[in-house]
């Protein structure tokens, strides 16, 4: 059955997935992450695929999760949430098949995230990156275990905790991008990654992938913490704060 948040183009070697909720700016539902997980395992399974490219259709990459779902009414609805945010961000790691995002406009939130955890991650000039999360009362998903090995602990902390934006030259600078390409080439530029990739003997690729993402193996604690984060009555004020267009008033609690 096709996906109802993804394009989904198959021209072997190299398959696309595009976020598809452009009237959204691509963010991230429940049913997208599971799309988005789903339709990786069902790449990496193609014997024919040699590289996955992951992009956003319309005028952004990602905008991150979309709050709209942040409604749980149970501690069990959140952390099936959290599960599917961090089974999505673990399987873009543990597939064998290499992973390109390809990021234009905005990549905000898990949009960031699942940008930076592809294998290589390739940058309009003109996007930009955020991390925002705390700023309505929620923490990061998987970027909270991953980013302090990909950046460094205190730039980890500095953009998490500071939710503030930044260019994709600073993305760059940080480690988070492989490659910055003009606008109107990035296209060309991934397609042309995707090929190099393509070229490489496929046992070998998929081994370099897994022998380095070995150590990257434990996430019960981030899954505990954002089931206890989605719980919280900061998040639930951060959210209606968002949705009411005023400055949250945290409790702590």
């Amino acid at each position: 059955m096709e996906p109802d948040h993804l394009l989904l183009e198959r021209a072997p070697p190299i398959q696309r997935i595009t976020l598809n909720r452009p009237d959204r700016l691509n963010a991230l539902a429940t049913q997208t992450w599971a799309e988005l997980r789903d339709a990786l395992r069902d790449a990496d399974e193609d014997d024919e695929v040699r590289v996955i490219i992951l992009g956003g259709e319309g005028r952004a990459f990602c905008s991150g999760d979309d709050i709209a779902d942040f409604e749980f009414e149970t501690t069990a609805d959140a952390r099936a949430y959290a599960r599917h945010i961090m089974s999505c961000g673990l399987t873009i790691e543990r597939i064998e098949t290499p992973v390109i995002s390809s990021v234009h406009g905005l990549a905000h939130g898990g949009g960031c995230e699942i940008a930076a955890l592809a294998d290589v991650t390739i940058a309009s000039e003109e996007a930009t990156f955020r991390l925002p999360e705390a700023l309505v009362g929620a923490v990061p998903g998987i970027g909270l275990v991953r980013f302090p090995e990909l950046i460094g602990l205190k730039q980890t902390r500095e953009l998490m905790l500071t939710g503030r934006e930044f260019d994709a030259t600073e993305a760059h600078d940080l480690g988070l991008v492989n490659e910055v390409a003009p606008a109107d080439e990035l296209e060309d530029v991934v397609t042309e990654r995707a090929e190099d990739v393509a070229r490489t003997a496929p046992v070998s690729a998929q081994l370099i992938k897994r022998i380095l993402n070995s150590r990257l193996e434990d996430e019960a604690e981030a899954v505990n913490a954002l089931t206890l984060i989605f719980t919280m009555d900061d998040a639930v004020e951060g959210m209606e704060a968002f949705f009411d267009g005023r400055e949250p008033e945290w409790s702590g609690n």
